[in-house]
């Protein structure tokens, strides 16, 4: 009897540690790109006329964990990393160590959904909605629409300190989502520099039912100091603002979505930069395994009282970029597909791939075709 007991107990101790960790789930996507570029005219001797790159852009892990409290109420936390093997420009705000990518602790229910931790603020998070391209990758669109190719201002931001609301769904499908910091430097504000608030409020209003789908956002960066100026005299105490609004519609098997924004921000204390940029993109489902994705984007001059003494030019300064690929689902969770995307700068634009920034310089155009894997579980 005792032996019987003994091993009831080792039993339900080892078992015990298994119910825990059943409470966990585990998710990622692994995303694989290799693309081979070439540069229309290079009379350098820096510049190649030809390249070939690999990268893994937005690939991570995550694990994840829930708890019921009744009443509709639950608590859970997220850690998420990247899982990086090749070239990933994504920004670098709050990244490094475990957990660098989306992390919370937070509380649900029918109120909405309150967490604090590492996260995307309100715009980021929601800036997928309707752009349809991706914002990484060989041919991501997060550098002509959410920061800046010469490194001023950004606003693809992944912040620390950050406290989060999203709103439960309205009558007709309308919610809102919220996030600010603390003042614990929220964006790269050097441990030097003192007496800054640092903080950041980011807004986005969104509308989803049927085939329709819209948003209309703004985020500001307050009393901060620019990402571009990493420290140094004129740094502290600047401001960044940006608007953004997008809108996709379903047409049968055609997706149609365009995003459109709008960005200012101070340089130094008398200077300040301003660009407007927009996207339209299509995906067609031509088979139900099949989609045939179509882009456009155009990154705007840069205006205001700062864009000849900072960047040097005045005038020509925007880009624009186009890609024609298709895509193909062998199950649920994985894909492949094959692309092609020219990046098209005027005479002193300065951008470039998003993953790959080595091979177009200023004033000139690259085209690359790029076979593209990615694998969710």
């Amino acid at each position: 009897m005792n032996k019987k007991l003994m091993a009831v107990a080792v039993a339900a101790a080892l078992a015990a540690p298994a119910a825990a960790l059943a409470q966990i789930t585990v998710k990622g996507r692994f995303v694989a790109e290799y693309g081979f570029a070439s540069q229309a005219d290079v009379s350098d001797t820096v510049s190649r006329d030809s390249a070939d790159g690999f990268n893994s852009p937005a690939s991570w892990l995550r694990f994840a964990a829930e708890e019921k409290l009744g009443g509709g109420n639950s608590i859970w936390a997220q850690c998420e990393n990247r899982a990086r093997w090749g070239n990933d420009t994504n920004p670098t705000q709050g990244s490094g160590g475990f957990c660098d990518r989306n992390s919370a602790l937070g509380i649900k229910g029918s109120y909405g959904n309150f967490y604090i931790g590492r996260w995307d603020t309100a715009i980021e998070n929601n800036s997928g909605l309707t752009r349809i391209t991706g914002s990484t990758g060989w041919d991501g669109r997060q550098h002509m629409l959410t920061e800046d190719q010469s490194g001023f201002i950004s606003f693809a931001q992944r912040v620390q300190n950050s406290i989060n609301y999203n709103s439960p769904t309205f009558g007709g499908g309308f919610a809102v989502d919220l996030s600010t910091t603390s003042t614990g430097a929220a964006l790269n504000t050097a441990g030097s520099n003192t007496g800054l608030d640092g903080r950041i409020y980011s807004i986005l209003g969104k509308y989803a039912s049927g085939p329709l789908v819209a948003y209309v956002g703004y985020e500001k960066h307050e009393d901060n100091q620019t990402v571009a100026a990493g420290g140094g005299a004129g740094a502290d105490g600047l401001s960044e603002d940006m608007i953004t609004a997008g809108v996709s519609y379903v047409f049968g098997p055609i997706k149609v979505g365009i995003v459109y924004t709008s960005f200012e921000g101070d340089i130094s204390a008398s200077e300040k930069l301003e660009r407007d940029s927009w996207q339209v993109a299509a995906e067609w489902s031509v088979t139900p395994a099949g989609k045939v994705r179509v882009a456009y984007t155009e990154a705007g001059e840069y205006e205001g009282s700062g864009a000849v003494t900072k960047t040097g030019f005045s005038g020509d300064t925007g880009a624009k970029q186009y890609s024609l690929g298709y895509y193909h689902s062998l199950s649920k969770q994985t894909t492949v597909g094959i692309y092609y995307t020219k990046v098209d700068n005027d005479t002193n634009g300065v951008y470039n791939f998003h993953s790959f920034n080595d091979n177009v310089k200023p004033g000139d155009s690259a085209s690359a075709v790029v076979l593209h894997a990615a694998h969710n579980f």
